[in-house]
This record gives C-alpha cells, sequence and structure tokens, in this order.
C-alpha cells in the first residue's frame, strides 16, 4: 500500500528542530510496514530526515486554500497514495479530502477539538463527514469529537528498544518541554529549587525549547532556580537525542503540565528510560501513565516539591516507580505495537 503522510503547518521535519508531532510521523513512517511506499509531504526545510521520501513545500500552511492547492496537489500525485493521512488541521485534511475524492483521507488528530461557536462546530463536522476517519492520540482528546466519521485511539509510541535507562543513574530532576507557561516550567522552577534546597546531593536539569520566544520565560525561570547556583542547568533547543540522554540518565523527571495534555510524549520519553515521573496528571497524562507515576492532582509548586523530596528520600519507590514505568512503556506504548495496530486501521480503510 503507498500511503502519503502531510505535515500541513507550524512543524519542521528535520533533526534540528523536530516538533512532537513531527516525531511521531518519522516514528510511525519508520516502523510501517508499508514504509517502502510512504511519502512525507511538508514544509520546506534545509536538512530533513532522510529516512523516507520527503517532499518540502515552501510556506505550506497557505497552500491548502481554494487557490492556493496546486503545490499540494503536485506533491501529492508525485506520491500515488492509496490513502493519504493528514495530521492535526481538520480544514486542510478536508480540503485534501475534497481535492482527492477518490482517496481515503484519515485524519490523525493530536490535540482535543478546541470549542468553537455553534456555527463553525456545524461547519467543522460536515467537514468531518467528507474523511474516512479520524484517529485520536488518546480517549481524553477523543472526548472533544462531534463528528461523524468514523474514529479511532492510536497512541504516540515510542522505541523503547532504541530509548533504554542508563547503566547508572545520575541524582538529577530532569524537565523537558518549551519554555511556556501550559507546560508548567515555572512551577517546576519554583518546585526544584525548594525540594533541592535541602538535599545538597541533586541538581534540576532543564532542557527548554521554545526558541527567541522563550527568553523571557527562560529567565523567569533562571532567577527562581538562583539559589541553587550550579546545581541547576538550563540547556536549550537540544536535539531529540539529546533529550533522550538525559531521560536515559535521570533518576527523576516532572510534567507540571497546568494544561490538560492531549497525550503527554514527554513522560513517555521518562518511562521508556526508566525515569522516576511526577506529573499533574492532566488531560492525557493520566492515560499514559497510569499507576506507574506520582499525579499531584494539583498544578502548586508545593505539590510538585513534596512529590520530589519525597522520590529522593525514598529510595525503594522510586527505583520500584522507574521499573513500572519502563514495563508500562514497553507493553503499550512500543513503536511496533503501536505501529502495527495503526497499519492495520490504515489498510482497512483502503479496501
Amino acid at each position: 500500500m503507498r500511503l502519503a503522510v502531510v505535515l500541513p503547518r507550524n512543524m519542521h521535519y528535520a533533526p534540528d528542530r523536530a516538533t512532537s508531532i513531527d516525531l511521531c510521523a518519522r516514528d510511525f513512517v519508520l516502523h510501517s510496514r508499508f514504509r517502502g511506499g510512504i511519502t512525507v509531504i511538508g514544509g520546506a526545510v534545509p536538512q530533513p530526515f532522510r529516512d523516507v521520501p520527503f517532499l518540502g513545500i515552501v510556506d505550506i500552511k497557505r497552500k491548502f486554500g481554494p487557490f492556493s492547492f496546486a503545490a499540494v496537489r503536485s506533491a501529492i500525485e508525485r506520491a500515488k497514495p492509496d490513502v493519504i493521512l493528514v495530521h492535526q488541521y481538520p480544514p486542510a485534511a478536508a480540503r485534501v479530502a475534497a481535492g482527492f475524492p477518490d482517496i481515503p483521507v484519515v485524519l490523525q488528530r493530536h490535540n482535543p477539538l478546541p470549542p468553537r461557536s455553534f456555527a463553525h462546530r456545524l461547519w467543522r463536522d460536515r467537514a468531518f463527514r467528507e474523511l474516512a476517519g479520524v484517529a485520536f492520540v488518546s480517549e481524553a482528546s477523543r472526548a472533544s469529537y462531534t463528528g461523524r466519521a468514523p474514529s479511532a485511539i492510536v497512541y504516540n509510541g515510542i522505541d523503547t528498544q532504541l530509548y533504554r535507562p542508563a547503566d547508572r543513574k545520575e541524582p538529577v530532576v530532569l524537565f523537558a518541554g518549551r519554555a511556556v507557561p501550559e507546560k508548567g516550567v515555572e512551577q517546576f522552577a519554583i518546585a526544584a529549587a525548594a525540594a533541592l534546597r535541602t538535599r545538597p546531593g541533586w541538581r534540576a536539569v532543564l532542557a527548554l525549547g521554545g526558541g527567541k520566544a522563550a527568553a523571557g520565560m527562560i529567565e523567569t525561570v533562571r532567577r527562581h532556580l538562583a539559589d541553587l547556583g550550579t546545581r541547576a542547568e538550563i540547556a536549550v533547543d537540544l536535539p531529540h537525542a539529546r533529550v533522550m540522554d538525559l531521560f536515559a540518565r535521570a533518576e527523576i523527571a516532572v510534567v507540571p503540565s497546568v494544561w490538560a495534555e492531549p497525550f503527554g510524549r514527554t513522560a513517555l520519553e521518562a518511562m521508556t528510560s526508566g525515569t522516576a515521573v511526577i506529573t499533574s496528571g492532566r488531560g492525557g497524562l493520566g492515560e499514559v501513565t497510569g499507576t506507574a507515576a506520582i499525579t499531584t492532582d494539583s498544578v502548586e509548586p508545593s505539590a510538585f516539591a513534596d512529590a520530589i523530596g519525597g522520590l529522593i528520600d525514598d529510595p525503594d519507590k522510586r527505583k520500584n516507580l522507574q521499573t513500572a514505568g519502563r514495563q508500562r512503556a514497553r507493553t503499550l506504548y512500543d513503536i511496533r505495537i503501536v505501529t502495527a495496530a495503526f497499519d492495520d486501521l490504515l489498510a482497512e480503510v483502503a479496501t
């Protein structure tokens, strides 16, 4: 089966600044049994991932209008797909479905659908009728769906064979994510400063993304961590492989999301790396971690500080969470398991 994977906007299919959606797309194409027939179509980037054919379109986000679809149409025609998989954006998926009425189009949605006016929801639900299916990354995300096209849950997967715990863990409490308020980075900084103040053998490490736009938040975080001195480290815009190395070596990771996470890939990355996880439990985070993490059910810094301190002071509990998280990742979210299920769904759509 031939498949076109379309990344419509706000994505960067390249090693240097790949978004979580880019990483999900790449993980899928690398492990799909249809890999030999997959073409990825996305915004033009200087050095894209080279694992499968990639067709870059300049300013792709503007190419889904009624009079600007030619570049996307040409790329899809070059791919000669039996099925088209469009990531994230319902209007883009609807435009592709209208342009290729004889080819099934599936939307893979990575976030809940935002609440809109009644008229907008009617328009959106009508657009969904043209789709062969909609795949959501969690039940928490699918709860927002009111369309008529068939829907399914396709969890994000991770390569649990590639990403493993380091042979020796380090006394590090890690935060990895964008330096934006909804990720809870400020809450983490306050909590880490409080918890580590009386635990001098431990360090706080923050792997922050967001580029220049995050500069203000990063400075705020530095101020919160100032009392820790050299025991607080901030790294900005690291390649994904480097972030995974940090997870592999860290004893504890905190995912203090303030907003309702659609899935919670960061928690999964920590679990597969054998890192004890603390989360807020917002959105899909509870689905990801189950009982294999500490869930604060609060986004107050004091709740995270108490959880961090508790795990530092209880090595047995920390080790148990590390083992349970790793096992849960291998059993439910290994990329081979997830991709095989998604392949089956797409093959069924194609028939």
